[in-house]
């Protein structure tokens, strides 16, 4: 059982997929394992490409996981993510993106130490 102080800094709910699981925390756990390993290829994967001046694939790389993000309800990286792609698609300048990108692994990396945390206490 979590504690209230572990609760109030969660920067995931699962409440999707406890309504999707059927009851099945095997489901939960696979769905959590599997946004972990997307997140980290995304996080990898935005560093390279902004590194590489790749814009189009920063921006297919925050359209991929956007969904993934909303549906384990992160909800300070929702917006966050959104603004990735607007700034690509607005040829926005390094400057503007680069803090962006930055919010972004930073959210990612919290949330894969959570529910690393979670899969090994579950």
């Amino acid at each position: 059982m979590e504690n209230p102080e572990e609760k109030n800094n969660k920067l995931y709910d699962l409440a999707n997929l406890e309504e999707i699981s059927a009851g099945s925390d095997e489901f939960i756990q696979q769905m959590i394992q599997m946004f972990i390993d997307q997140a980290k290829i995304t996080i990898e994967g935005l560093n390279d490409s902004f590194e590489r001046k790749d814009y189009q694939q920063i921006k297919n790389l925050a359209h991929q996981i956007k969904p993934s993000i909303d549906n384990m309800k992160i909800d300070t990286l929702s917006p966050v993510i959104r603004q990735v792609e607007s700034l690509v698609e607005e040829n926005a300048p390094p400057q503007e993106l680069s803090p962006v990108i930055m919010q972004t692994n930073a959210v990612l990396e919290a949330v894969i130490v959570q529910l690393e945390h979670k899969l090994a206490n579950w």
